[in-house]
């Protein structure tokens, strides 16, 4: 199997440093709130309500493992579940990488083992990200709810920052959409302008930007071409996806016998979905924890409660999807190893 060894070495450093930030993350998180009273509130907890929440992560994940073969069949050439597991719930090993970048080689070559282009391949990536952050709009409404729900300045402030920095996001996909050729002369103009200034590397980076706008149009024009209520429906998934994500963080309060809000607990795990994008830590280790910690920590009516939560949120919402997803890359790179008997 040839994938970038640079790219491996990559995760696998990020691996590293996931385990041990979220090691320290955690140990601090339960020190800081396990108290006396914590082990008498766990006699409260609702088996039901935690299988239920564990049934939703993985209806999700399967949830995600149909967008993506939704969006290949909607470029003609649907991939079966097997390489979508391993694209989809893959990547979660695979985003052990700051910005979850590392995880991009493999992805490509999953797509091209499926028969895809170098440029579909890339095409279909961009577009599994673009059918997201539409999904996303959805949310906005609920983030504007959040401003008169949430007494406390800090969501208020940061759900506005949020909604503010979607809109710059969607204003440029409408201008990439509506002049593609405008904007890559655009930045073709400052990549020269980098060069004379000797900022090399900034500068190769917006050109390898430039050649993904063109693959991204390609794509998009071939998939609207070809299968544009698959798209459509594609969208629906995410959307259905996302609402079950959101749902994880009520329903885990549930299960520990926690009372809480259940709307101001969807808008904080929808903040935080969105924060987290942006997070430099190989899979916002740290921060995740820390962020989990803090906004939640408004709502928990245990405070003796909030560490054993934040750590089950994580696991629900992330770490069973590196473990799940770490055996599914293992597997898939013994049997590339293994000689046909």
């Amino acid at each position: 199997m040839e994938v970038d060894k640079k790219a491996m070495n990559k995760i696998k450093k990020g691996l590293r440093i996931f385990l041990v930030i979220t090691v320290i993350s955690v140990i601090t998180i339960l020190a800081v709130t396990v108290k006396k009273e914590t082990f008498a509130s766990l006699k409260q907890v609702s088996p039901l309500f935690l299988t239920l929440t564990l049934a939703v992560c993985l209806f999700r994940m399967f949830l995600e493992c149909l967008r993506l073969q939704t969006l290949t069949w909607a470029f003609g050439n649907p991939i079966n579940l097997k390489s979508s597991a391993e694209f989809t719930i893959g990547g979660y090993f695979l985003s052990l990488t700051p910005f979850g970048a590392g995880g991009l080689p493999m992805q490509i070559y999953i797509l091209r083992r499926e028969s895809f282009s170098f440029g579909e391949s890339g095409a279909v990536i961009a577009l599994r990200g673009i059918t997201s952050l539409i999904a996303f709009a959805f949310g906005i409404p609920i983030l504007i709810s959040s401003r008169a729900i949430f007494d406390g300045a800090g969501i208020r402030i940061l759900s506005g920052y949020l909604i503010t920095i979607y809109a710059i996001f969607l204003i440029l996909f409408v201008l990439v959409m509506l002049r593609t050729d405008r904007v890559e002369y655009q930045l073709l103009r400052f990549s020269k302008f980098l060069v004379r200034h000797r900022k090399e590397k900034l500068a190769n980076w917006i050109n390898k930007l430039c050649d993904e706008l063109e693959r991204f149009k390609f794509g998009f024009k071939k998939c609207w071409r070809k299968g544009k209520y698959k798209l459509i429906l594609t969208i629906f998934i995410s959307v259905v996806s996302l609402f079950f994500y959101i749902l994880i963080a009520p329903l885990l309060f549930k299960g520990l016998g926690v009372s809480a809000p259940i709307m101001k607990t969807a808008i904080i795990q929808l903040i935080l979905t969105f924060v987290l994008m942006f997070a430099p830590t190989p899979g916002a280790s740290g921060i995740a924890e820390g962020a989990g910690f803090a906004l939640f920590r408004s709502i928990c009516m245990k405070q003796e409660l909030l560490g054993i939560y934040v750590v089950l949120w994580r696991f629900f919402t992330y770490y069973i999807g590196v473990i799940i997803g770490g055996l599914i890359i293992l597997k898939m790179l013994v049997s590339k190893k293994t000689p046909n008997t």
